[in-house]
């Protein structure tokens, strides 16, 4: 054999063992792991993010995403195929359940796959809301009279409402009852939203209501006779001494049928006695007087075991539950034309030492009250100089009148605001498109208190009540700093109080948020011109405003309706947004509050 031959026997022998080997060494199998974990928990209707990467595959072939679960929506994905390593979003369902999800190669011969179970709870249950609690409500009865109560129940965290409180006082005199005792039950679903039916002097009384925490919730009067919108909150004393220092308060209502509001701040001594001196404001149907005095007492003095105490201030006589130290509400219980209702706020470690500097950055505001034209609500921002000047942006909607050029806002320019030392103040913001919006006081808090959730610890710095006191319109609301103007993604509780083309309507809910684009949920809507409308979806589109941070505008769709409305809202915080429909037909705002 020459030396050619040789190598050419070689090399064939060289193919045939490698190939020998090649058939004795079978291919890696292909595998699946979901890299980043899965999480371990997610509330119900909340979304997360996964992704799954396969070793292996030649075909590059990708992943397919299942979930499985006892009950029967187990939540899906969007979208059910990625390829390796890129993500997909999982949508939990509405009730809790634990799921298994599975990321399987589609490639794969031997059903190579990755799973992890996760644990979707709820929101809230009946067991969130457990000890005593006061409520305050204001709306309207079936005639269109104002109607406003407050009250106090005692919640055994198992459905029971085992005592109560509450007085309630009807403009038209149909519903009105004074220091009325409750019992009865309520119910808290996996979301959040709730219903509670209270047992009273001749019938009954039925609310809906969403959970915020285990402290807060929105709350809404859900009879055929009554529609109202309010809050629950938490009551942690019900000592009258408790009641010391400096607070700010707001009254609003109606004499007569007459628009009427005072607000201001006065001092409590601890044993029952108000003293204000000069710095109370009032609106009576456009005639606005400032600087007055006012004195009042506690009867007895003292305060029942529900929170429960009866106050005269002034020529006027309340009911008033306490929250805390720092809260109570207020109701009036004259039986004359005066229908009101309010709440006070105490001042803490600012009281006599308040400045215009206790008011320096941006600030989301809201007014809710009465216009020449009807209903007035608004929404805004302005940012405070810490010594007089005032500027930003608002939205409004008096009875169909709206800014000139929507989805812009108007303009609030050359403003001036003053503020005294013990909190009393003054602000006059000009609007350019609406000559009837211009006076407010301003009436300043704690700057640790939350005015929208009074047991939250955040939210606060700075806080002050607003009032409108012009002879065209006037209302209350909040003036609330802003620390975040990022819309709050997850899960929120909402609610809508105001004058639909149906007439007086009122919706409290809970909404699932993206964060970015859009809201999805339920609302008990209670409209008393077409009846009560028990878990009617409620969607929202919103685009961030790119000039005034923290203001979006969109359109608000209840109950599927063929024409949605216009919808602005302002995050104040991480927790709270206000909104209004900025709608020609419909007239209404709230607020949106994440729920912890």
């Amino acid at each position: 054999m020459n030396r050619k031959n040789l190598l050419f026997v070689l090399a064939a022998l060289v193919v045939m063992v490698i190939s020998g080997c090649r058939s004795t060494f079978p291919p890696p199998p292909i595998t699946v792991s979901l890299i980043p974990a899965a999480p371990a928990s997610l509330e119900v209707g909340l979304s997360t993010t996964l992704s799954a990467t396969v070793t292996g595959d030649k075909q590059n072939a990708g992943v397919d995403w299942t979930v499985t679960c006892a009950v029967a929506n187990c939540g899906s994905f969007t979208p059910t195929h990625t390829a390796s390593g890129a993500t997909t979003v999982y949508t939990a369902p509405t009730t809790p359940a634990t799921v298994t999800i599975t990321a399987t190669s589609t490639d794969s011969t031997n059903g190579a796959s990755a799973t992890a179970t996760i644990t979707i709870g709820a929101v809230a249950a009946a067991s969130n809301l457990s000890g005593q609690y006061a409520f305050n409500l204001s709306g309207f009865d079936s005639t269109g009279a104002l109607y406003v109560a407050a009250g106090s129940v005692t919640l055994d965290g198992m459905g029971n409402v085992t005592a109560g409180e509450e007085d309630l006082n009807d403009s038209s005199q149909v519903a009105t009852l004074f220091d009325n005792t409750l019992t009865g039950t309520y119910t808290v679903g996996p979301d959040g939203r709730g219903s509670m039916t209270l047992t009273v002097t001749g019938g009954t009384q039925t609310f809906s209501f969403t959970v915020v925490n285990n402290n807060h919730a929105l709350i809404e009067e859900f009879d055929a006779s009554l529609t109202s919108a309010g809050s629950l909150d938490l009551q942690t004393t019900t000592a009258a001494s408790a009641l010391t220092g400096g607070y700010a308060f707001y009254i609003g209502g109606s004499v007569g049928g007459v628009p009427y509001v005072e607000a201001g701040v006065t001092s409590a001594d601890g044993a029952g006695n108000f003293t204000s001196t000069g710095t109370v404001d009032y609106d009576n149907g456009g005639t606005v007087t400032t600087g007055q005095s006012l004195t009042g007492s506690l009867a007895g003095p003292t305060i029942d075991a529900l929170g429960r105490g009866v106050l005269t201030f002034g020529s006027n006589t309340f009911a008033i539950y306490v929250i805390g130290p720092e809260v109570f509400r207020i109701v009036d219980i004259d039986t004359t034309s005066f229908t009101a209702a309010g709440s006070a706020y105490g001042q803490g470690s600012g009281a006599g030492g308040f400045s215009a500097a206790s008011l320096t950055g941006p600030f989301v505001f809201n007014v809710k009250g009465i216009s020449v034209a009807g209903d007035n609500e608004q929404v805004g921002l302005v940012t405070t100089d810490g010594v007089s000047g005032v500027a930003g942006v608002i939205d409004y909607n008096q009875m169909g009148v709206i800014p000139p050029a929507p989805p812009a806002p108007d303009t609030i320019t050359a403003g001036t605001y003053a503020v005294a030392t013990n909190g009393y103040g003054s602000a006059t913001l000009p609007v350019t498109g609406n000559a009837n919006i211009l006076t407010f006081g301003v009436y300043l808090t704690d700057p640790t208190l939350n005015l929208s959730d009074p047991n939250n610890t955040t939210g606060g710095t700075g806080s002050a009540l607003l009032v409108e006191l012009d002879p065209a319109s006037t209302g209350h609301g909040i003036l609330a700093p802003q620390t975040s103007t990022a819309a709050a993604a997850g899960n929120n509780a909402i609610n809508l109080d105001g004058d639909l083309a149906v007439g007086p309507a009122d919706a409290v809910g809970q909404v699932v948020s993206d964060g970015s684009a859009s809201f999805s949920g339920s609302v008990d809507a209670n409209e008393l011109g077409s009846g009560q409308l028990s878990a009617v979806p409620l969607t929202g589109a919103f685009t961030a405003d790119t000039t005034n941070a923290g203001r979006y505008t969109g359109t608000l769709n209840l109950n599927s309706a063929v024409v949605p409305y216009g919808f602005v809202f302002y995050q104040a915080n991480s927790g709270l947004a206000l909104h209004i429909l900025e709608d020609p037909l419909n007239v209404g705002s709230g607020v949106i509050e994440a729920q912890q």
